[in-house]
């Protein structure tokens, strides 16, 4: 157990030493900000409680 958090924290520390966190950081919000947009024609149709969703977002 004790290896698996130290593995995990120098997995952390090095990919914060290398920009990797920050790129990722940056990178998924702007991947999931225009995912519901993207992927509306593969939806079904409209489900229950879209229309709330809709209202809130206006």
């Amino acid at each position: 157990m004790s290896r698996l958090v130290l593995l995990s924290a120098l997995l952390c520390a090095s990919l914060a030493g290398c920009a990797g966190m920050n790129r990722a950081v940056a990178v998924l919000p702007n991947t999931l900000d225009d995912l519901g947009r993207r992927t509306e024609p593969l939806r079904a149709g409209r489900q229950p409680g879209d229309e709330a969703l809709a209202a809130t977002r206006r």
